[in-house]
């Protein structure tokens, strides 16, 4: 959740740049290491002040309703590792976050679904009202286990066939890491069957979780199953972004913020330059680095090169606090926020700097903007008639056309687009805590990710 006083006292920081020596700029901006900087704005003047009123718009979703029975044990050995409850239950959290898929109620499942092994009676999966059913089995042999999963068109008393042979019949270790991924291979091509597009479990997400007196990097699975650590210094480390196998973050390590690349477990500095190094963001072709610095006294949106460092072009320059800058998808147009005109709304601008102009015009208080693989939309953060912060999309062709995709649910920041813009991932406190939470693009599936809290600016890549 945001802190107003800290957020306050950020913007008083940074427009301290202006009139501040570099080092004096530093001391100020480190002393807010608790605070995520793209994230920061002031209410101070603003109170009263009249948020989106946009409604929550009906979702479009069509979901298919799937069988799931428990898998079967087809070997000698006993399952002394809870090896059915595993499989199952993994392909159904992966059915379920997707958000294209309802599950058969167990109290409807047939009775034989056991019994039947893998050839389905289909008359009774079809009285069952199930449109798709999905059995899976296992025998464990030593060290190994051989796993097989088949889905069934119920209507057409089939089986279906999928691509890359993820149906078909596989030995493998029992780490349970690679029983996931078998199974988010093979869910991403159940998604395929049914959607025409591949899921998204073959991508991976890079948030900030909050420890004591810590924020750490971390890579979470799109379907939560894992959480891992990126950065381990034990400092204050935030922002990341994940683009091309590269996560550039931002770190007080060595008196920052300073802006890191981490890329097959190496870290690297890219930009130490006095004040703020931030919200870097790789263009789509690899070749340019989007990012924030102050070195010269506003904070400013500039292209560096994304392996040196080195800066290619300002983009902006005026008096105003301009960041958060994201790439639209090809590459030609950058969206950022600025509080030039007074309060932080969401602007546009072309990739050499030229052409700016303001997208945002309800509302007083709009940030973290992030644009669409389909370029059809700018996914952002806005405070609304309630003081809450939720989440929107405007199209950046016609700033009238305003979608609300959460309401009444505590806070929801942060958007990041799936690689196939079909789903956003976002931090909420809707549980009490700061937890990361996939919805469909619409907003109609909402489904958490993560547990223990402390999860925020999530940003979606491959």
């Amino acid at each position: 959740m945001q802190d107003t006083h800290t957020a306050s006292a950020l913007l008083k920081a940074l427009k301290a740049l202006t009139a501040l020596t570099a080092l004096t700029a530093l001391t100020a901006l480190t002393a807010l290491t608790a605070y995520p900087l793209a994230g920061a704005w002031a209410q101070e003047g603003d109170v009263g002040g009249k948020g989106i009123e946009v409604p929550v718009s009906p979702g479009q979703v069509s979901r298919v309703l799937i069988a799931l029975p428990p898998a079967i044990n087809q070997g000698g050995a006993p399952d002394t590792i809870g090896l059915s409850e595993r499989l199952i239950t993994s392909v159904e959290r992966g059915l379920k976050i997707s958000g294209y898929f309802d599950l058969l109620d167990k109290e409807l499942l047939p009775q034989d679904s056991t019994a039947e092994g893998m050839t389905p009676s289909f008359p009774s999966w079809f009285n069952a009202g199930a449109q798709g059913l999905i059995k899976g089995a296992f025998a464990l042999e030593g060290d190994s286990v051989k796993v097989t999963l088949k889905l069934f068109n119920v209507d057409l008393k089939t089986p279906v066939t999928l691509e890359g042979g993820v149906d078909e019949p596989v030995t493998l270790s029992r780490d349970p890491s690679v029983l996931q991924a078998h199974v988010l291979r093979f869910v991403d091509q159940v998604i395929k069957h049914y959607t025409g597009t591949l899921g998204f479990f073959s991508t991976s997400i890079v948030a900030v979780r909050r420890g004591q007196g810590t924020k750490s990097v971390v890579r979470v699975t799109p379907d939560g199953a894992t959480v891992s650590n990126i950065t381990t210094s034990g400092k204050i480390n935030i922002l990341p972004s994940l683009s091309k196998g590269r996560v550039y973050f931002t770190s007080y390590r060595g008196n920052g913020p300073h802006l890191f690349l981490y890329e097959r477990g190496t870290v690297k500095s890219i930009s130490a330059r006095p004040g703020i190094n931030t919200g870097a963001v790789l263009s789509p072709n690899g070749n340019l680095l989007a990012v924030t610095l102050s070195h010269e006294g506003s904070s400013d949106i500039y292209l560096l090169d994304p392996s040196s460092g080195d800066i290619r072009r300002r983009l902006t320059a005026n008096r105003g606090i301009d960041i958060s800058p994201a790439w639209s998808p090809d590459g030609s147009q950058l969206a950022f926020v600025s509080d030039r005109e007074g309060t932080p709304q969401i602007w546009v601008m072309n990739a050499d700097g030229s052409g700016q102009r303001r997208v945002t015009f309800l509302g007083r208080y709009n940030q973290s903007p992030a644009w669409s693989p389909k370029g059809d939309q700018i996914a952002f953060t806005s405070r609304d008639e309630q003081f809450v912060f939720d989440i929107f999309t405007i199209d950046p062709k016609d700033p009238n056309k305003i979608t609300r995709l959460t309401q009444n649910q505590g806070n929801n920041e942060e958007p990041s687009w799936s690689p196939d813009g079909r789903h956003i991932v976002f931090s909420s406190t809707r549980s009490g805590r700061a937890e990361l939470y996939i919805m469909t693009s619409d907003g109609f599936t909402q489904r958490q990710l993560t547990q223990g809290g402390g999860f925020e600016t999530p940003y979606w890549g491959e």
